[in-house]
């Protein structure tokens, strides 16, 4: 197919959405930035079998005695990473809607419970030698409101022939981390390269010059192990090649398995 011909780029563009969520599914990950809602009846305070096996002492334990037989309390995040908590509310006793996070979502130090970002799914926990609080013996009693993805999008403008990349409100953070510019690749393709450097105004410059110019939504990979970005992008490409090859819903075993080991590193494989 000529590379000009852009009669297919419907059919390529509907592949690589289901692409993408295929992916999302086997990995149990999030690739671009999606908000998640967790509905709980009750905070948690569960016996972890696979510490406990199949004999436990008492379900009222606590401190480390309770570490020993397995009870937890931590609420799990599923779909990592997780960029930020949105929201964290619950009907207390009285039907009343409750904020742990006291209203401000920026302020973790007046939050009522822990945030742990750093663990593979994301916990949170109450604070040391605290409980969760009583709950109202509802559905859904508890809710929790985050954000999750390697990247999050953001509206920049490329220049034909140049490294300078406008538009976006940059740090010094941001340096090294891949992004992924829609159109300013070769024949208006994605360019994929990283930020080089950002100055005091928040304008940065990229590894490589853009081929086309003009404004775009990009994606800049911020969370999670930035090394996992370029092989999430060849796993699609794999996909999005079997099935438009094939023209059917299914592809073959090879497909199949080449694209399972490229994302083995990515996989969620929590105990």
């Amino acid at each position: 197919m000529d590379q000009g011909d852009a009669s297919q780029d419907d059919v390529l563009t509907t592949l690589e959405v289901a692409a993408r969520a295929w992916c999302e599914t086997l990995t149990q990950r999030r690739f671009v930035q999606q908000t998640w809602a967790l509905m709980m009846d009750f905070f948690p305070g569960y016996i972890d079998m696979k510490l406990a096996g199949q004999k436990v002492s008492s379900p009222f334990v606590s401190g480390s005695n309770a570490v020993l037989v397995g009870i937890r309390y931590a609420i799990l995040l599923p779909y990592p990473p997780v960029q930020s908590l949105v929201a964290f509310v619950y009907q207390d006793a009285n039907g009343a809607v409750a904020d742990m996070m006291n209203g401000n979502p920026d302020a973790p130090a007046e939050w009522n419970f822990v945030l742990d970002l750093q663990s593979q799914p994301a916990r949170l926990t109450p604070p040391f030698g605290q409980m969760w609080p009583v709950a109202r013996v509802v559905v859904n009693a508890v809710q929790v409101n985050y954000e999750v993805g390697y990247a999050t999008p953001m509206a920049v403008t490329t220049t034909s022939g140049a490294d300078a990349l406008a538009g976006g409100s940059f740090t010094q953070s941001n340096v090294g981390q891949p992004i992924s510019i829609p159109g300013a690749g070769v024949l208006g393709g994605c360019l994929n390269t990283v930020i080089a450097s950002v100055d005091d105004a928040g304008a940065a410059t990229m590894r490589d010059p853009a081929l086309t110019g003009g404004d775009a939504t990009a994606l800049l990979v911020t969370n999670g192990t930035p090394g996992h970005w370029e092989l999430l992008k060849l796993a699609i490409k794999v996909l999005v090649n079997a099935w438009y090859v094939n023209r059917v819903p299914s592809f073959d075993a090879k497909a199949r398995d080449c694209v399972k080991a490229i994302l083995g590193p990515v996989m969620d494989l929590r105990l």
